[in-house]
Protein backbone atom coordinates (compact mmCIF):
# COMPACT_ATOMS: atom_id res chain seq x y z
CA UNK A 1 0.00 0.00 0.00
CA UNK A 2 2.96 2.59 0.88
CA UNK A 3 4.22 2.17 -3.05
CA UNK A 4 0.89 2.41 -4.51
CA UNK A 5 0.12 5.23 -2.10
CA UNK A 6 3.55 7.29 -2.69
CA UNK A 7 3.30 6.06 -6.38
CA UNK A 8 -0.03 8.45 -6.63
CA UNK A 9 1.14 11.35 -4.59
CA UNK A 10 4.16 11.42 -7.13
CA UNK A 11 2.39 11.45 -10.13
CA UNK A 12 0.10 14.49 -8.54
CA UNK A 13 3.25 16.13 -7.61
CA UNK A 14 4.53 15.66 -11.03
CA UNK A 15 1.59 17.00 -12.39
CA UNK A 16 1.55 20.25 -10.45
CA UNK A 17 5.31 20.39 -11.39
CA UNK A 18 4.60 20.12 -14.90
CA UNK A 19 1.74 22.15 -14.74
CA UNK A 20 2.09 24.59 -12.73
CA UNK A 21 -1.07 23.34 -11.01
CA UNK A 22 -3.12 20.51 -11.83
CA UNK A 23 -5.28 20.44 -14.94
CA UNK A 24 -9.00 21.24 -13.82
CA UNK A 25 -11.28 18.66 -14.90
CA UNK A 26 -13.85 19.04 -17.73
CA UNK A 27 -16.10 16.89 -15.70
CA UNK A 28 -18.85 14.40 -16.03
CA UNK A 29 -13.97 16.74 -15.59
CA UNK A 30 -15.99 15.46 -17.23
CA UNK A 31 -11.94 15.91 -15.95
CA UNK A 32 -11.23 18.08 -17.15
CA UNK A 33 -11.37 18.85 -17.52
CA UNK A 34 -8.10 20.53 -21.58
CA UNK A 35 -5.81 22.88 -19.94
CA UNK A 36 -6.51 26.31 -19.45
CA UNK A 37 -3.27 26.42 -17.17
CA UNK A 38 0.26 27.12 -18.86
CA UNK A 39 1.21 23.61 -19.83
CA UNK A 40 0.77 21.34 -22.82
CA UNK A 41 -2.95 20.16 -21.14
CA UNK A 42 -5.73 20.57 -19.12
CA UNK A 43 -7.38 16.55 -18.67
CA UNK A 44 -11.03 16.32 -17.41
CA UNK A 45 -13.92 16.89 -16.93
CA UNK A 46 -9.64 16.12 -15.56
CA UNK A 47 -7.85 13.72 -15.01
CA UNK A 48 -4.46 12.16 -13.52
CA UNK A 49 -6.45 10.59 -10.77
CA UNK A 50 -9.33 13.12 -10.77
CA UNK A 51 -11.28 10.45 -12.35
CA UNK A 52 -13.79 12.81 -13.18
CA UNK A 53 -16.88 11.30 -15.13
CA UNK A 54 -16.72 8.21 -14.06
CA UNK A 55 -20.23 7.68 -13.43
CA UNK A 56 -22.78 5.08 -13.91
CA UNK A 57 -25.26 2.82 -12.74
CA UNK A 58 -24.74 -1.03 -12.08
CA UNK A 59 -25.65 -3.38 -15.33
CA UNK A 60 -28.40 -4.71 -13.27
CA UNK A 61 -30.47 -1.56 -12.84
CA UNK A 62 -33.47 -1.62 -10.56
CA UNK A 63 -36.28 -0.11 -12.50
CA UNK A 64 -36.21 3.15 -9.96
CA UNK A 65 -32.71 3.53 -11.38
CA UNK A 66 -33.23 2.91 -14.94
CA UNK A 67 -35.80 5.98 -14.64
CA UNK A 68 -33.91 8.08 -13.83
CA UNK A 69 -31.19 7.15 -16.56
CA UNK A 70 -32.65 9.76 -18.73
CA UNK A 71 -32.74 13.12 -16.29
CA UNK A 72 -28.55 11.78 -15.41
CA UNK A 73 -27.94 11.92 -19.14
CA UNK A 74 -29.98 15.25 -19.72
CA UNK A 75 -27.63 16.33 -16.87
CA UNK A 76 -24.54 15.61 -18.21
CA UNK A 77 -25.63 17.02 -21.91
CA UNK A 78 -26.35 20.32 -19.93
CA UNK A 79 -23.12 19.97 -18.06
CA UNK A 80 -20.93 19.96 -21.28
CA UNK A 81 -22.18 22.61 -22.21
CA UNK A 82 -22.41 24.71 -19.31
CA UNK A 83 -25.94 24.85 -18.07
CA UNK A 84 -25.16 23.98 -14.72
CA UNK A 85 -28.05 25.49 -13.01
CA UNK A 86 -29.93 23.06 -15.26
CA UNK A 87 -27.88 19.99 -15.18
CA UNK A 88 -28.18 20.62 -10.84
CA UNK A 89 -32.20 20.82 -11.25
CA UNK A 90 -32.00 17.65 -12.80
CA UNK A 91 -29.39 15.89 -10.66
CA UNK A 92 -31.75 17.12 -7.52
CA UNK A 93 -34.88 15.52 -9.14
CA UNK A 94 -32.57 12.21 -9.19
CA UNK A 95 -31.67 12.78 -5.82
CA UNK A 96 -34.77 12.99 -4.54
CA UNK A 97 -36.47 9.87 -6.11
CA UNK A 98 -34.05 7.82 -4.84
CA UNK A 99 -32.39 9.12 -1.42
CA UNK A 100 -30.87 6.25 -0.39
CA UNK A 101 -29.05 5.68 -3.47
CA UNK A 102 -24.92 7.37 -4.02
CA UNK A 103 -25.24 8.07 -7.64
CA UNK A 104 -27.12 11.59 -7.58
CA UNK A 105 -24.97 12.79 -5.08
CA UNK A 106 -21.67 11.74 -7.00
CA UNK A 107 -22.92 13.54 -10.11
CA UNK A 108 -23.74 16.42 -8.10
CA UNK A 109 -20.15 16.97 -7.08
CA UNK A 110 -19.45 16.57 -10.63
CA UNK A 111 -21.07 19.04 -11.63
CA UNK A 112 -20.57 21.54 -8.34
CA UNK A 113 -16.77 20.42 -9.73
CA UNK A 114 -17.39 21.33 -13.32
CA UNK A 115 -18.25 24.87 -12.81
CA UNK A 116 -15.71 25.38 -10.25
CA UNK A 117 -12.87 24.58 -12.42
CA UNK A 118 -14.73 26.00 -15.53
CA UNK A 119 -14.92 29.87 -13.82
CA UNK A 120 -11.68 29.28 -11.59
CA UNK A 121 -14.37 30.21 -8.87
CA UNK A 122 -14.21 27.88 -6.01
CA UNK A 123 -16.61 29.22 -3.76
CA UNK A 124 -19.37 26.16 -3.95
CA UNK A 125 -16.38 23.90 -2.16
CA UNK A 126 -18.31 23.29 1.37
CA UNK A 127 -21.31 22.44 -1.00
CA UNK A 128 -18.95 19.99 -3.29
CA UNK A 129 -17.66 18.24 0.01
CA UNK A 130 -20.41 17.79 1.32
CA UNK A 131 -22.28 15.91 -1.71
CA UNK A 132 -18.93 13.61 -2.04
CA UNK A 133 -19.28 13.02 1.85
CA UNK A 134 -22.93 12.00 1.40
CA UNK A 135 -21.71 10.29 -1.39
CA UNK A 136 -19.51 8.03 0.44
CA UNK A 137 -21.61 7.52 3.57
CA UNK A 138 -24.25 5.71 1.06
CA UNK A 139 -22.32 3.79 -0.85
CA UNK A 140 -20.22 2.48 2.44
CA UNK A 141 -23.82 1.40 3.44
CA UNK A 142 -24.51 -0.44 0.73
CA UNK A 143 -20.98 -2.37 0.54
CA UNK A 144 -21.60 -3.24 4.13
CA UNK A 145 -24.42 -5.06 2.75
CA UNK A 146 -23.40 -6.40 -0.52
CA UNK A 147 -19.22 -6.49 -0.07
CA UNK A 148 -19.10 -7.70 -3.61
CA UNK A 149 -20.79 -5.30 -5.39
CA UNK A 150 -19.14 -4.03 -7.97
CA UNK A 151 -21.40 -0.60 -8.40
CA UNK A 152 -20.94 -0.03 -5.09
CA UNK A 153 -16.78 -0.19 -5.35
CA UNK A 154 -16.85 1.93 -8.21
CA UNK A 155 -19.39 5.00 -6.85
CA UNK A 156 -17.33 4.61 -3.70
CA UNK A 157 -13.86 4.32 -5.68
CA UNK A 158 -15.19 7.57 -7.70
CA UNK A 159 -16.11 9.70 -5.04
CA UNK A 160 -12.63 9.52 -3.41
CA UNK A 161 -11.23 9.95 -7.07
CA UNK A 162 -12.77 13.51 -7.00
CA UNK A 163 -11.86 14.72 -3.51
CA UNK A 164 -8.06 13.53 -4.16
CA UNK A 165 -7.92 15.66 -7.04
CA UNK A 166 -9.47 18.24 -5.47
CA UNK A 167 -7.39 18.37 -2.40
CA UNK A 168 -4.35 17.70 -4.68
CA UNK A 169 -5.29 20.92 -6.35
CA UNK A 170 -4.91 22.38 -3.67
CA UNK A 171 -1.48 20.68 -2.80
CA UNK A 172 -2.48 19.14 -0.18
CA UNK A 173 -0.56 15.55 -1.29
CA UNK A 174 -0.47 13.47 1.17
CA UNK A 175 -4.37 14.11 1.64
CA UNK A 176 -4.76 13.63 -2.19
CA UNK A 177 -2.42 10.08 -2.25
CA UNK A 178 -4.69 8.66 0.73
CA UNK A 179 -7.63 9.28 -1.20
CA UNK A 180 -5.85 8.38 -4.55
CA UNK A 181 -4.95 5.06 -3.04
CA UNK A 182 -8.36 4.08 -1.95
CA UNK A 183 -10.09 5.42 -5.31
CA UNK A 184 -7.70 3.28 -7.58
CA UNK A 185 -8.53 0.36 -4.87
CA UNK A 186 -12.04 0.39 -5.29
CA UNK A 187 -12.50 0.95 -8.84
CA UNK A 188 -9.83 -1.96 -9.19
CA UNK A 189 -12.56 -3.57 -6.91
CA UNK A 190 -14.88 -3.01 -9.20
CA UNK A 191 -13.61 -4.26 -12.49
CA UNK A 192 -12.64 -7.35 -11.25
CA UNK A 193 -16.18 -8.04 -10.18
CA UNK A 194 -17.57 -6.84 -13.51
CA UNK A 195 -15.04 -6.65 -16.66
CA UNK A 196 -17.79 -4.38 -18.47
CA UNK A 197 -18.26 -1.68 -16.12
CA UNK A 198 -16.12 0.58 -18.92
CA UNK A 199 -17.01 3.77 -16.89
CA UNK A 200 -14.15 2.47 -14.65
CA UNK A 201 -11.66 2.27 -16.86
CA UNK A 202 -10.72 5.86 -17.56
CA UNK A 203 -9.66 6.69 -13.92
CA UNK A 204 -7.39 3.43 -13.89
CA UNK A 205 -6.28 3.77 -16.94
CA UNK A 206 -5.14 8.12 -16.68
CA UNK A 207 -3.53 6.84 -13.98
CA UNK A 208 -1.25 3.74 -15.48
CA UNK A 209 -0.45 6.56 -18.57
CA UNK A 210 0.80 8.96 -15.97
CA UNK A 211 2.07 6.82 -13.40
CA UNK A 212 3.98 5.54 -16.43
CA UNK A 213 5.26 8.99 -17.59
CA UNK A 214 7.02 8.84 -14.26
CA UNK A 215 9.36 6.63 -15.33
CA UNK A 216 9.95 4.50 -12.05
CA UNK A 217 12.35 1.77 -12.29
CA UNK A 218 10.40 -0.51 -9.79
CA UNK A 219 7.27 0.01 -12.43
CA UNK A 220 6.74 -1.37 -15.69
CA UNK A 221 5.59 0.98 -18.74
CA UNK A 222 1.52 0.82 -18.50
CA UNK A 223 1.16 3.84 -21.63
CA UNK A 224 -0.04 1.59 -24.38
CA UNK A 225 -2.46 -0.42 -21.71
CA UNK A 226 -3.54 2.77 -20.02
CA UNK A 227 -4.77 4.56 -23.27
CA UNK A 228 -6.12 1.37 -24.19
CA UNK A 229 -8.74 1.43 -20.95
CA UNK A 230 -9.22 5.47 -21.72
CA UNK A 231 -10.33 4.34 -25.10
CA UNK A 232 -12.40 1.72 -24.37
CA UNK A 233 -14.36 3.95 -22.12
CA UNK A 234 -14.56 6.17 -24.91
CA UNK A 235 -16.18 3.63 -26.89
CA UNK A 236 -18.45 1.85 -24.10
CA UNK A 237 -18.87 4.01 -21.63
CA UNK A 238 -21.97 4.94 -20.58
CA UNK A 239 -21.83 7.67 -18.38
CA UNK A 240 -17.79 8.52 -18.78
CA UNK A 241 -17.58 9.12 -22.52
CA UNK A 242 -17.68 12.76 -22.68
CA UNK A 243 -14.99 12.72 -19.90
CA UNK A 244 -13.16 9.88 -21.75
CA UNK A 245 -13.15 11.63 -25.02
CA UNK A 246 -11.58 15.20 -23.46
CA UNK A 247 -8.83 12.73 -21.74
CA UNK A 248 -7.92 11.13 -24.38
CA UNK A 249 -7.47 14.24 -26.08
CA UNK A 250 -5.09 15.37 -24.07
CA UNK A 251 -3.19 12.28 -23.75
CA UNK A 252 -3.05 12.00 -27.65
CA UNK A 253 -1.82 15.28 -27.47
CA UNK A 254 1.37 14.25 -25.00
CA UNK A 255 1.83 11.53 -27.96
CA UNK A 256 2.20 14.53 -30.24
CA UNK A 257 -1.17 13.55 -32.03
CA UNK A 258 -2.42 16.62 -32.63
CA UNK A 259 -4.56 15.19 -35.66
CA UNK A 260 -6.62 12.48 -33.88
CA UNK A 261 -6.55 14.85 -30.87
CA UNK A 262 -8.07 17.25 -33.13
CA UNK A 263 -10.56 14.92 -34.58
CA UNK A 264 -11.43 13.67 -31.25
CA UNK A 265 -12.25 17.07 -29.45
CA UNK A 266 -13.63 18.74 -32.41
CA UNK A 267 -16.16 15.92 -33.19
CA UNK A 268 -17.92 16.81 -29.73
CA UNK A 269 -17.74 20.85 -30.43
CA UNK A 270 -19.37 20.41 -33.47
CA UNK A 271 -22.43 18.94 -31.28
CA UNK A 272 -21.82 21.33 -28.13
CA UNK A 273 -20.39 24.41 -30.12
CA UNK A 274 -20.25 26.33 -26.70
CA UNK A 275 -18.44 23.67 -24.26
CA UNK A 276 -15.28 25.22 -23.03
CA UNK A 277 -13.86 21.59 -21.73
CA UNK A 278 -13.89 21.05 -25.54
CA UNK A 279 -12.77 24.68 -26.61
CA UNK A 280 -9.33 24.14 -24.49
CA UNK A 281 -8.32 20.98 -26.57
CA UNK A 282 -9.48 21.56 -29.75
CA UNK A 283 -7.14 25.23 -29.74
CA UNK A 284 -4.15 23.47 -28.65
CA UNK A 285 -4.83 20.26 -30.94
CA UNK A 286 -5.16 23.31 -34.43
CA UNK A 287 -2.31 25.21 -33.43
CA UNK A 288 -0.15 22.46 -33.48
CA UNK A 289 -1.51 21.66 -36.52
CA UNK A 290 -1.04 25.32 -37.86
CA UNK A 291 -4.29 26.35 -38.28
CA UNK A 292 -3.78 28.55 -36.14
CA UNK A 293 -6.82 30.69 -37.72
CA UNK A 294 -9.57 28.05 -36.19
CA UNK A 295 -7.39 27.98 -33.01
CA UNK A 296 -7.23 31.91 -32.70
CA UNK A 297 -11.05 31.96 -33.25
CA UNK A 298 -11.96 29.50 -30.53
CA UNK A 299 -9.25 30.96 -27.95
CA UNK A 300 -11.56 34.25 -28.38
CA UNK A 301 -14.86 32.27 -28.37
CA UNK A 302 -13.44 31.11 -24.93
CA UNK A 303 -13.14 34.70 -23.90
CA UNK A 304 -16.71 35.74 -25.37
CA UNK A 305 -18.70 33.41 -23.48
CA UNK A 306 -17.16 33.35 -20.58
CA UNK A 307 -18.01 37.39 -21.11
CA UNK A 308 -21.49 37.06 -22.29
CA UNK A 309 -21.52 34.49 -18.77
CA UNK A 310 -20.43 37.59 -16.85
CA UNK A 311 -17.53 35.06 -15.70
CA UNK A 312 -14.18 35.89 -17.37
CA UNK A 313 -12.20 36.26 -14.62
CA UNK A 314 -8.86 38.39 -14.63
CA UNK A 315 -6.86 35.42 -14.25
CA UNK A 316 -8.92 33.29 -17.32
CA UNK A 317 -8.17 36.59 -19.55
CA UNK A 318 -5.11 36.68 -18.95
CA UNK A 319 -4.39 32.86 -19.77
CA UNK A 320 -6.19 32.76 -23.17
CA UNK A 321 -4.25 36.34 -24.35
CA UNK A 322 -1.23 34.60 -23.13
CA UNK A 323 -1.82 31.68 -25.26
CA UNK A 324 -2.85 34.25 -28.19
CA UNK A 325 0.26 35.18 -27.86
CA UNK A 326 1.92 32.20 -28.33
CA UNK A 327 -0.31 31.54 -30.73
CA UNK A 328 0.46 34.38 -32.84
CA UNK A 329 4.39 33.98 -32.38
CA UNK A 330 3.68 30.38 -33.80
CA UNK A 331 2.02 31.51 -36.80
CA UNK A 332 4.54 34.34 -37.42
CA UNK A 333 2.61 37.21 -36.58
CA UNK A 334 5.24 38.81 -34.08
CA UNK A 335 3.44 42.17 -34.08
CA UNK A 336 -0.31 40.74 -33.34
CA UNK A 337 1.72 38.44 -30.44
CA UNK A 338 3.41 41.41 -28.52
CA UNK A 339 -0.42 43.01 -28.88
CA UNK A 340 -2.09 40.19 -27.15
CA UNK A 341 0.81 40.29 -24.28
CA UNK A 342 0.68 43.76 -24.03
CA UNK A 343 -3.30 43.00 -23.61
CA UNK A 344 -2.36 40.34 -21.38
CA UNK A 345 -0.04 42.18 -19.08
CA UNK A 346 -2.22 45.07 -18.30
CA UNK A 347 -4.77 42.19 -16.73
CA UNK A 348 -5.09 43.41 -13.06
CA UNK A 349 -4.90 40.06 -11.31
CA UNK A 350 -5.14 38.72 -7.19
CA UNK A 351 -1.75 38.69 -5.54
CA UNK A 352 -1.69 34.70 -5.28
CA UNK A 353 0.06 32.08 -6.37
CA UNK A 354 -1.91 32.01 -10.27
CA UNK A 355 -0.57 35.40 -10.17
CA UNK A 356 3.40 34.76 -10.15
CA UNK A 357 2.60 31.80 -13.35
CA UNK A 358 1.14 34.58 -15.07
CA UNK A 359 4.15 37.08 -14.61
CA UNK A 360 6.35 34.43 -15.03
CA UNK A 361 5.05 33.53 -18.78
CA UNK A 362 4.70 36.99 -19.42
CA UNK A 363 8.10 37.50 -18.62
CA UNK A 364 9.66 34.43 -20.81
CA UNK A 365 7.45 35.67 -24.03
CA UNK A 366 8.28 39.22 -23.54
CA UNK A 367 11.85 38.22 -25.09
CA UNK A 368 10.57 37.55 -28.20
CA UNK A 369 8.74 41.46 -28.85
CA UNK A 370 10.75 44.02 -29.46
CA UNK A 371 10.86 45.91 -25.95
CA UNK A 372 8.40 45.15 -23.03
CA UNK A 373 5.03 44.87 -23.50
CA UNK A 374 3.26 48.20 -22.22
CA UNK A 375 1.50 48.04 -18.83
CA UNK A 376 3.95 45.17 -17.56
CA UNK A 377 6.25 47.11 -16.18
CA UNK A 378 4.20 50.36 -15.45
CA UNK A 379 2.48 48.86 -11.96
CA UNK A 380 -0.58 48.14 -13.52
CA UNK A 381 -0.25 44.21 -14.54
CA UNK A 382 1.77 41.70 -13.07
CA UNK A 383 3.60 43.96 -10.60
Amino acid sequence: MQTKCGTIGSVLRARANLFGEFPPAPSLNLSVYMNKKFGASRLVIGLALSLCGNLGFSHAQTPAAAGNDSLLQNAIRAAVNQHYEQALQLIDRVIAQTPQEPLGHLFRAATLQSRMMDYEDYGEEKEFFKSLKTCRQLAEKKLQRQPNDAFGHFVLGSAYGYEAFYVGKKRRYLEAAHMGWNSIRHLETAIRLDSTMYDAYLGIGTYKYYRSKLKLLFFTDEREEGMAMVRKACTHGKYSRFAALNGLTWILLDENNAREAFARADSVLQLYPRSRFFMWGVAESAARLGDYDYARTVYQRLMTTLREEQRLSPYLEAVCRTKLTRLEFRAGNLEAGCHELERAAQVDLARDKRRKEVEKQIEHLQASCPKPAAGYSNGKGAH
